[in-house]
């Protein structure tokens, strides 16, 4: 780094720092590697496309509305099939939030 500002006895520390942790070799795979122990940034190309994201969350907005309409016909008619039906369109919606909200939690590290 040219023109960083430190002084000689700083870059002299800066070295042997550098270089102590060359010496390391689980530090040195850790760095290039990639194990997790230095997140890095994620390469745009690598990222799925925009049609991929939105898919998930277009059908959990779908499946709630399934849950929501069913959910009075199975109350008002009892009938065990619109039950069932509710249930599972209820538990679909709840992993897909579950989802989402793993997605939305990892893409905001």
């Amino acid at each position: 780094m040219t023109g960083s500002g430190l002084s000689p006895r700083e870059r002299r520390a800066l070295t042997a720092i550098e270089r102590a942790l060359r010496a390391d070799p689980r530090f040195e795979r850790a760095m290039t590697a990639g194990t997790g122990l230095f997140p890095r940034e994620p390469d745009p190309r690598d990222r799925p496309h925009g049609e991929r994201h939105g898919a998930l969350a277009a059908t959990v907005c779908a499946m709630t509305a399934v849950a929501l309409t069913l959910l009075p016909l199975a109350v008002a008619t009892s009938a065990p099939a619109l039950i069932i039906a509710f249930t599972v369109s209820y538990v679909a919606t709840l992993a897909g939030l579950f989802l989402l909200v793993r997605r939305w939690t990892r893409r905001s590290r």
